[in-house]
């Protein structure tokens, strides 16, 4: 009998972390879509804000600075640096174009590549339902973020020029 109610007590204890190993990720999943929500909904339009300050802070100020050999390496270091901050806007109005227009499964799903789906889901989903102007939002941002994170890399490992004398 002792040894009937060990088994069961295995038994249960192996369905137990059996449950807890399929819930856990998807308790941790519900929290970050919770958060990621909230972060779309309270802190999006701020993130807006800084980004367009960033912008002009890149063209007016740091790119006319890279004429400056010395310079190049920090103005594309920042440069470099301000395209995370268009990533994170990308990503949060991608988060919450894909949400409105789809759902959180679709949110879900664009989760599971990366994390950066959702920007691709956000592309499909505004496509799909012909919503213009959120399909070129999300287009123009992830530009915006891969350009400048491309322009940055490239002035930050700018070598200047040498004169070479090819006099024989």
């Amino acid at each position: 009998m002792i040894e009937k109610l060990k088994k069961l007590g295995t038994s249960a204890l192996g369905v137990v972390g059996l449950i807890a190993m399929f819930a856990i990720p998807i308790v941790l999943t519900i929290l970050f879509l919770k958060g990621a929500l909230w972060a779309s909904e309270n802190l999006l339009r701020a993130l807006i804000l800084i980004g367009f300050i960033v912008i002009v802070l890149d063209i007016v100020i740091l790119l006319p600075l890279s004429v400056f050999r010395r310079l190049r390496p920090h103005t594309g270091g920042l440069i470099y640096l301000s395209s995370y901050l268009f990533g994170l806007v990308t990503w949060l109005y991608g988060f919450i174009v894909t949400y409105a227009l789809w759902g959180g499964f679709a949110v879900v799903v664009g989760l599971s590549f990366f994390g950066v789906g959702v920007v691709f889901m956000a592309i499909l989903a505004s496509l799909f339902k012909a919503m213009w102007e959120p399909f070129f939002t999300v287009l123009v941002l992830a530009a915006f973020t891969y350009g400048s994170r491309l322009a940055g890399f490239a002035i930050g490992n700018a070598q200047p020029t040498q004169n070479v004398d090819l006099a024989i």
